[in-house]
């Protein structure tokens, strides 16, 4: 059963990606302990305390659309997540401690798990691509590596996408980056829904 997400989920590869509690709690602190007491996050038109958000990324991971992911920058931590959805990528901002314990580099890839939001307009950090289905305007990606220790089915669903997902991403990705004022989200799960802020990034 679950809470937030429903009986069945509509994702075209959604995986059983068990969450770890303390990857999670490295990520994002304020989930846990006493800081958690005063969390408070939005998802649709709920507001989740910390013990709800938990579940909330929880059933994400089970019930998520698995696509695409790649470190695009290291200095700030960057990463752009895909879907197929919007043939877009949103890029996420992660503390630098992950570069060092993930022996990350620019082009590393990773595994994005997707949930979508429906609605009259797209979210203005969403670029949509041309091959968009048009059926969203918001996605939430959580990245699976920084919240699971499901390292064998992450590998192997990784080694499934498709050469064409990768460089679509890549595409994507370069795109954004080219601009000299982009849209980053907060990549922390209870966050990464929400509208991105402005970036400037240093050449």
């Amino acid at each position: 059963m679950s809470e937030f997400y429903g009986d069945r989920s509509s994702a075209s590869d959604p995986l059983p990606i068990a969450f770890s509690d303390a990857k999670l709690r490295r990520l994002q602190p304020e989930l846990y302990g006493l800081r958690s007491c005063f969390f408070k996050c939005r998802f649709g038109l709920r507001q989740l305390n910390a013990r709800e958000a938990r579940t909330m990324i929880a059933e994400h991971m089970q019930f998520g659309d698995t696509r695409a992911a790649l470190v695009v920058r290291i200095d700030p931590l960057l990463v752009a997540a895909y879907t197929d959805e919007q043939d877009a990528v949103l890029l996420l901002r992660f503390p630098q401690f992950l570069v060092t314990e993930h022996q990350l580099a620019v082009g590393t890839r990773l595994l994005t798990a997707n949930t979508y939001g429906a609605g009259k307009s797209m979210f203005a950090d969403i670029i949509a691509g041309p091959l968009s289905t048009g059926r969203f305007v918001n996605f939430h990606p959580v990245i699976a590596e920084f919240v699971s220790d499901d390292e064998a089915l992450i590998t192997r669903r990784k080694t499934a996408i498709r050469t064409e997902e990768w460089r679509r991403a890549a595409e994507r990705s370069k795109s954004l980056l080219s601009q000299h004022n982009i849209m980053v989200r907060d990549g922390r799960p209870a966050h990464s829904m929400r509208l991105g802020k402005p970036l400037l990034l240093k050449s």
